[in-house]
């Protein structure tokens, strides 16, 4: 199956569990000597029918603007079902990026001896992760997981993973780029992240969607580390070297926002076209002024919708749920970007509350 159209069936995938009480998971197995749904199918925990008010946990890989976009779609999907008196929400993230390999484990252990009905998490190594997320399972935890580049093989252990495709949304980019540029030479420069599955996926999902347009010749390709200021300091060096450059993705909006601090600098605003990844509040407003281009919009509030309506389902209505959702992803530009609902951004409690 090709990228795209794997692209619109996890967009039907995530339609039908985002309306109400998830019907993609429909699937799941009755088993009519209890009355209860059986397991949901390569995870050894049991749906259950928890009554009375729930305690959630949620562990971030750390507490950042996308995490911070999931974290308001569990807090609006608590609203939705009841508030506070329906489920109460602890969140314990990892001080920075560079510890939370080793501020994880303590957090699990933590929250596994407290009274905790379910966790919902993102980790950068499931597989070191694995022994504590086994343990809470032991316990009858169920673990959550989402926004997972990659998902591990040997672990029987989460019940779902709600996430999306970081090789699709960047193949996104690409066919933009295909159809903005068809019929014209262009030079194209990419700013990678970190070396790491996540900058392989995205790096490979654009190259891949050009592969088959010559005219779009990618002259540079260097890693800016995922933030803003390499972003600018790469582009520079990029633009001396390569002055007729057209077209700049970065892999991540900060490096495109980068991008676009040294593009104006250079004066060449409205010159060179900006592409960025995960559509930022910040990329947002750039586009609207614009300065960046387009970027790819990765539903980080409805993934965690998502995945407290997977946590509901399982926990307390006692249904399977699939192994894996994929939460679809979508391009906007300069011509869409006032199509997006800047509300999901944030957290938005009740009218009156």
């Amino acid at each position: 199956m090709k990228p795209l159209f794997r692209s619109i069936a996890a967009a039907a995938l995530c339609a039908a569990l985002l309306t109400g009480c998830s019907t993609s998971n429909q699937g799941g197995t009755s088993d009519t000597s209890t009355g209860t749904t059986a397991a949901s199918e390569g995870t050894v925990m049991k749906p259950t029918t928890k009554t009375g008010q729930l305690h959630l946990a949620y562990v971030p890989v750390v507490m950042n603007t996308s995490y911070e976009m999931v974290l308001a779609g569990i807090k609006e999907a608590i609203d939705a079902n009841g508030g506070e008196s329906w489920a109460t929400l602890t969140v314990q993230a990892p001080s920075s990026n560079t510890s939370t390999l080793q501020e994880q484990p303590n957090i699990l252990e933590g929250l596994t001896q407290q009274n905790i009905d379910a966790i919902i998490m993102a980790t950068e190594d499931q597989d070191a992760m694995l022994p504590y997320i086994k343990a809470a399972s032991e316990k009858g935890i169920p673990i959550f997981l989402f926004n997972m580049s990659t998902i591990s093989k040997n672990d029987p252990y989460y019940v779902t993973c709600v996430t999306f495709d970081q090789y699709g949304a960047s193949y996104q980019i690409g066919e933009w780029a295909v159809d903005r540029f068809k019929g014209r030479d262009i030079e194209v420069a990419v700013l990678e992240g970190f070396p790491g599955v996540v900058n392989s996926q995205r790096l490979d999902g654009f190259m891949d969607a050009i592969k088959g347009s010559p005219n779009l010749k990618v002259v540079a390709s260097q890693q800016a580390d995922w933030t803003r200021a390499q972003g600018q300091t790469v582009t520079e060096n990029i633009l001396q070297a390569h002055p007729n450059v057209e077209f700049i993705y970065g892999l991540y909006d900060e490096m495109a926002l980068g991008a676009v601090a040294a593009v104006k600098q250079a004066g060449k605003l409205g010159q060179i076209s900006i592409a960025g990844y995960d559509n930022t509040a910040d990329g947002r407003e750039s586009i609207l002024a614009g300065e960046l281009t387009v970027t790819v919009d990765t539903a980080s509030k409805a993934m965690g919708t998502g995945v407290l309506n997977a946590v509901k389902d399982f926990v307390q209505l006692g249904k399977a749920v699939p192994r894996e959702v994929m939460i679809p992803t979508q391009v906007y530009d300069t011509n869409t970007i006032g199509d997006f609902d800047p509300n999901n951004y944030t957290y938005v409690p009740p009218t009156g509350k």
